[in-house]
């Protein structure tokens, strides 16, 4: 008798340690998600799907608008999945910072070539628009120990081309690399081509650029056109002519983002 109430009390603590702990089967993992950071009135991240993501031990370095690659688990049979545009999440490992870059309206001549420029090989399709932040990845090839600036121009004299009867918005993205003056005693010069011992490798990099203002007055032109979205098209510089006196251009596909903030 007394094992039949021993085993009953351990089921029964079995059952609310799972219920404490949440089913393990409905519990999913998130990789690698571009998230938004917010500080007030409650600390979590915004998610391109317009969702918040909170978690009550939450502890970044960083201020409201910092961009981050989050990896996280939650319950999806939690109530508030329903209905709510908010949800408890429990973080897995440290967010990574993605840098965040202003855009310039003082539009980037695009056919010259700019000092120490970088070319950027192609973009992938994977983006995303977070409350005025766009993510992009792209590819390039550098040497190891490189790192690049980016900068994102638009023409404010002609936003926007014409297709179809439709407006895409062009944005110019470019990468500068970051060349360091050597220290006094040190061999080689500045921008010198990499060493034998330095390779170039093929890289993918994150990066985000505010375009709030900008995706802002599109928006504005194409509600007054009874349009519901808006198309950007983002052109990079992917290769030089045959002297290298100018950058040849190539275009992504429209990325649609809705006025709700969703992207496709």
């Amino acid at each position: 008798m007394k094992n039949k109430e021993l085993y009953s009390i351990l089921i029964v603590c079995l059952m609310m340690l799972s219920s404490c702990l949440g089913d393990t089967n409905t519990r999913i993992t998130v990789g690698e998600q571009e998230a938004v950071y917010q500080v007030r009135p409650t600390k979590g991240f915004y998610v391109k799907d317009g969702r918040f993501l909170y978690d009550s031990n939450l502890s970044v370095s960083g201020d409201g608008g910092d961009c981050f690659l989050i990896e996280y688990s939650f319950d999806s049979s939690a109530p508030e999945l329903q209905g709510s545009d908010s949800l408890s999440i429990e973080l897995i490992g440290n967010p990574i910072s993605v840098p965040l870059w202003p855009l310039d309206s003082q539009w980037t001549d695009t056919t010259k070539v700019l000092k120490n420029e970088v070319l950027t090989e192609s973009l992938l399709k994977r983006n995303a628009y977070i409350r005025g932040r766009l993510f992009l990845w792209s590819n390039h090839t550098e040497t190891e120990s490189q790192q690049d600036s980016f900068m994102m121009s638009y023409d404010p004299e002609k936003m926007y081309t014409a297709e179809n009867g439709k407006r895409i918005y062009n944005l110019y993205l470019r990468a500068i690399k970051k060349v360091t003056e050597k220290e006094e005693g040190s061999e080689g010069e500045e921008g010198t081509e990499p060493t034998e011992e330095e390779k170039t490798v093929k890289v993918l990099i994150t990066n985000a650029f505010n375009i709030e203002e900008f995706y802002n007055k599109a928006k504005t032109f194409e509600e007054e056109n009874g349009e519901k979205e808006v198309a950007i098209a983002i052109n990079y510089a992917s290769a030089y002519n045959k002297d290298t006196t100018a950058c040849l251009w190539s275009v992504t596909d429209t990325i649609k983002i809705s006025f709700n903030g969703r992207t496709e």
